[in-house]
């Protein structure tokens, strides 16, 4: 089983080296201070033109990203049954475009301008696909997709950028995946319900939402593009030129597989069906 790589310290020392203050409701927002920024331009080891494209593309994908689950956590606003509900979900929207803010904010202290589009080929269905189970009233399907499926890819493609060796943008990347996590640990209870409830049913319903969203996110982490360009890079595809910052595009998709993995493990899929679902997915 693979484990990540706690180089940052605890999750309090992270989010202070990423220069973050947090109001007394840590899922309300995370705010850079004015006394504390994240001085790019001093960091140790400089970097070259192509890192910064490689930076430039990855937080274009990350603000995206971001911007998606917010959208998504609003939207769910209206399947909740009562206000504690709704208040919950528009916390998480409002932590989602704080974590843009961020990503937003370290692009602009590295020097790079961003291409923030959620209507990118690969975003945009996603967000279809969202949407029409949010039109279905179904939130146990919105769950799923929301902090399964797209935060186990956030969480481990953030803590592995968290290790690239430019220390202020890593900084910022180990942060964000710590909140991150706590997304994919709200899922996990409910959907223990859910599954216990109705076993065969919760799986069934779980293999086509993987069919449907999940071979969209591994598409975007494949060796060759289903749709072209994927709307964010500047350039060329991003995947190509990884290597560039100590990244590699295969490494990725594992990570993003094994943290997806072992999420259905928690909620208590049965492990041999879940393998199968991944065996498909595209490479």
């Amino acid at each position: 089983m693979l484990k990540r790589n706690d180089k940052g310290g605890t999750l309090a020392a992270r989010r202070q080296q990423a220069g973050a203050v947090l109001t007394s409701d840590p899922s309300l927002e995370l705010i850079p201070p004015g006394d504390a920024t994240m001085n790019f331009s001093a960091a140790s080891s400089p970097i070259s033109e192509k890192q910064r494209s490689v930076y430039a593309d990855i937080l274009s994908q990350a603000v995206t990203g971001e911007l998606i689950g917010m959208a998504n956590y609003a939207a769910m606003v209206r399947l909740c049954r009562d206000i504690a509900g709704q208040r919950d979900a528009l916390q998480r929207a409002m932590t989602e475009l704080a974590h843009s803010e961020m990503f937003s904010r370290a692009a602009r202290e590295l020097g790079v301008t961003l291409i923030v589009n959620v209507e990118a080929p690969y975003w945009h269905r996603i967000r279809d696909s969202f949407l029409c189970h949010v039109d279905a009233g179904d939130s146990i399907a919105c769950l799923v997709i929301q902090e399964v499926m797209l935060e186990s890819f956030a969480v481990s493609l953030y803590h592995a950028v968290g290790e690239v060796p430019y220390q202020p943008l890593a900084t910022v990347f180990r942060a964000v995946a710590d909140q991150e996590e706590g997304h994919v640990d709200h899922a996990i209870e409910e959907l223990q319900a859910a599954l216990a409830a109705d076993r065969d049913g919760f799986e069934k319903k779980l293999e086509n939402l993987h069919d449907e969203v999940m071979t969209t996110l591994a598409e975007m982490l494949s060796a060759k593009d289903s749709v072209g360009h994927c709307g964010l890079c500047r350039g060329d595809c991003v995947k190509g030129s990884l290597q560039e910052v100590g990244l590699d595009r295969a490494t990725l998709r594992g990570l993003a597989l094994n943290h997806y993995l072992r999420a259905l493990d928690r909620i208590g899929v049965r492990g041999d069906r879940s393998l199968r679902w991944v065996a498909r997915l595209p490479v």
